[in-house]
């Protein structure tokens, strides 16, 4: 009780001090500005000359740069307003008070309302300035630019009379990040953006699933904690070490499909933040949008779309050709296990301050500048190497495997359309991937090392960087497209009960656009100032995509039409690939011709367009892929019900969304922008409405997906009665694939036997 006594008196001690001492005028308010040595009260306790305590009404705005560079001078604008006698200026109107953590603070020669105290490191009003309300100053930052400079300013707006009575102060902090630093909060715990905390968010709910799955086991099959874990152990070692291409390529097609998903959420963020036109930080900041659509493109075509291609390659190929395996497993195996690491590489910018912001074509100089978020540009730019040599040595393989592997009677013409589309994506990852690879090296180092690469100031090309990015980004388009086709080839034969129409002019045509992939990449240049013969040149081209990419649609309803058609959920979705793909390689036409081009040029038409090529396209080919082949790969019989629910949500809702984009963007809704025009919310919202449905719509291919796996029919070793050696084969295929190496022969050969 004695000790308690104490504390109390010794509380109503302190109290009494302070108030004691903000009864009293103390130095920090005279008109002489605030000097030694009342810095460290004014850091304390503030300008409680002035009032005792802090008002809103004072408002505190510092004018800063983006952000800072070593060494860098800059001037400074501190303006306060509000309080009293805001709109009339007489003497004793204003004083501030500002200390910078980092770098040296200096009044402006011939200024004399600023002034820095003897000995002191802050800056504080003169007697002159004691009569303004803006004061101008100059900061040089300090040698290194990783650091935030955090500046501590006090500033008061008095009346001029009745000594300390109706004024008032008030207090700021503001933060400047050198351009190699990391954003880090007051408290110093790491700032979470949104998309940071949507990572963390389905983090969370995946490690609570994985709790509620193993806990659930636990009980139901009475085993420890220990046990459990060594039961899926023994599930999860194969799949981890495994060189088998069949437990390769579904590996590839999960991994896929699960960063379609990611790519997916990021998708509809963008289409949230585009719901209605939003200020900066209404939902996404501006920055943060930037990096949403960058890591929404480069996941969608490198770490979604050539994974699921590469994931059915490494199942069929070798199942198609009669080979046992890949031509080197071990290589195959460090290309899949590459794709991840470099997936997650990429995304380590959302951890470091802020994921690469520089599109998925990543434009010099823009990425190559300060300018950039640093941290993740550079995540983004090594990420984006690995996943190039994953996709390099990924084609070597392939390219030995189908030229060296063939079983007896496998002719490169007997070969089935898709080991074909395969055979011709090869060739163009061999052709154009290096080139990036390259690019992307030679970024890294101005990046890293000060190299001047693709720096204009020091002489370089300001287009270099579309040239070399282009020469790979629009054969890219041909890497992801001419699977799918391999793949409606073999959907649209099997359920026309009838081989496709013109197979020699089908594998021309692939051959042709892969040869004409590499000279049509200037169309995207057409706004860049490019030679007048060079874009007519590419225009031509371009426009003579369509000649070899009709004759394969010819080709597939000539074959429909002379067969008997089935109608099950692969041919379904065949049938609307066929129907989106059309109408994107229309408007790629329209966007081939250069008057068009330059209207249409960076709005949404653009990216109405290569959605319908690559979603409606690939997507929608490759889903087909899915259930035609699930039975060979499982087992068992994907669902027919939900697959054509799936199909009917897919279908309707992609178009639209996707279509009325074109009409945006004729309205010249210019692409990459976090905002709009308010004339064009309500086309917006319903693209954005749209666009979520057809989101959840893949939920329903999860769920079947799933189910079918654990309750689906049995299918038997060829359900389809597919014409391919996949379909000689039992379901799953053994280890070795066949129990012997097939022959192919012929139905001639065959009856001369």
């Amino acid at each position: 009780m004695k000790g308690l006594n104490l504390k109390i008196l010794s509380v109503g001690f302190l109290i009494s001090i302070l108030v004691a001492i903000s009864a009293f005028p103390t130095s920090d308010g005279v008109p002489s500005g605030i000097t030694d040595p009342t810095t460290s009260s004014v850091e304390a306790n503030g300008c409680y000359c002035h009032n005792e305590d802090t008002t809103a009404s004072v408002n505190i705005e510092l004018t800063l740069p983006e952000n800072f560079t070593a060494g860098g001078a800059y001037m400074l604008t501190l303006n306060i307003s509000g309080g009293p006698n805001d709109d009339v200026r007489g003497e004793n109107y204003g004083g501030f008070f500002i200390k910078a953590t980092h770098g040296v603070l200096e009044p402006l020669e011939n200024d004399t309302s600023v002034q820095k105290p003897f000995g002191e490191t802050h800056l504080t009003h003169s007697t002159e300035g004691n009569d303004y309300r803006e004061w101008n100053f100059s900061w040089t930052a300090p040698e290194k630019d990783d650091v935030i400079v955090t500046f501590t300013t006090y500033g008061n707006t008095v009346n001029g009379a009745d000594g300390n009575a109706n004024d008032y102060w008030n207090s700021g902090s503001f933060d400047l990040m050198g351009v190699n630093a990391v954003a880090v909060s007051i408290d110093g715990h790491d700032e979470l953006t949104t998309p940071q905390k949507m990572i963390y968010a389905f983090t969370i709910i995946a490690v609570t699933l994985g709790v509620v799955v193993i806990g659930n086991r636990m009980v139901t099959n009475e085993q420890s904690f220990e046990d459990v874990l060594k039961d899926y152990w023994k599930s999860i070692y194969p799949w981890l070490t495994t060189t088998d291409h069949k437990y390769i390529g579904i590996l590839y097609i999960c991994t896929g499909f699960l960063w379609f998903f990611v790519a997916g959420i990021l998708g509809l963020m963008i289409r949230w933040q585009l719901f209605e036109p939003r200020l900066d930080g209404e939902f996404l900041t501006y920055e943060e949008y930037n990096s949403t659509f960058t890591m929404h493109g480069t996941t969608m075509i490198f770490m979604a779309a050539m994974p699921i291609i590469f994931g059915f390659a490494n199942y069929l190929v070798p199942l198609q050709i009669g080979a046992r395996d890949l031509a080197f497993p071990r290589l195959n195996a460090l290309s899949y296990w590459l794709l991840p690491t470099g997936g997650l590489v990429v995304y380590m910018g959302y951890f470091t301050g802020g994921a690469g912001d520089v599109g998925w074509t990543g434009y010099t100089p823009y990425a190559s500048g300060e300018s950039a978020t640093v941290p993740g540009t550079d995540f983004w730019v090594a990420g984006q190497i690995m996943l190039g040599a994953s996709s390099t040595l990924t084609a070597i393989n392939f390219l030995t495997t189908i030229l060296r592997m063939r079983a007896p009677g496998v002719t490169l013409m007997r070969m089935p359309l898709f080991t074909w589309s395969i055979f011709v994506t090869v060739f163009l990852l061999l052709l154009s991937i290096p080139v990036f690879t390259v690019a992307l090296i030679l970024l890294m180092a101005d990046r890293t090392f000060g190299t001047l690469y693709f720096n204009v100031e020091a002489g370089a090309d300001p287009i270099l960087w579309q040239h070399l990015f282009w020469y790979f980004g629009h054969p890219e388009v041909y890497i992801v497209i001419l699977p799918a086709f391999g793949v409606l080839s073999e959907i649209i034969s099997t359920f026309s009960r009838r081989p496709i129409f013109g197979y020699t002019s089908m594998v021309y045509a692939m051959a042709t656009i892969g040869i004409i992939s590499f000279v049509v990449y200037g169309h995207h240049m057409f706004t860049s100032g490019a030679d007048p013969l060079f874009r007519f040149i590419v225009m031509l081209t371009t426009m003579l995509v369509a000649v070899p990419t009709g004759i394969k649609i010819f080709n597939w309803l000539a074959t429909m039409t002379g067969g008997s058609v089935i109608l099950k959920t692969p041919m379904v979705f065949a049938l609307g690939t066929i129907i989106t793909f059309t109408i994107g390689g229309i408007t790629g036409i329209i966007l081939a011709s250069i008057p068009l081009d330059i209207a249409f040029h960076d709005t949404y038409f653009v990216v109405a367009h290569f959605h319908y090529v690559l979603v409606g396209g690939t997507l929608f080919s490759f889903l087909g892929g899915v259930y035609y082949w699930f039975p060979k790969m499982t087992g068992k019989m994907m669902d027919e019900t939900i697959g054509l629910i799936h199909f009917a949500f897919s279908f309707i809702f992609f178009n639209a969304a996707f279509y009325p984009m074109h009409n945006v963007g004729i309205a010249g809704m210019p692409r990459r922008y976090a905002t709009y025009d308010a004339s064009l919310t309500e086309l917006n919202q319903f693209i954005s409405v749209a666009a979520f449905i057809f989101g959840f719509a893949q939920l329903i291919f999860v769920y079947n997906v799933i189910y079918s796996y654990k309750n689906g029919k049995k299918a038997g070793d060829n359900p389809w009665n597919g014409w391919s050696l996949e379909w000689a084969t039992t379901s799953p295929p053994p280890h070795n694939s066949f129990k012997e190496i097939p022959t192919l022969k012929l139905a001639e050969e065959v009856e001369k036997q």
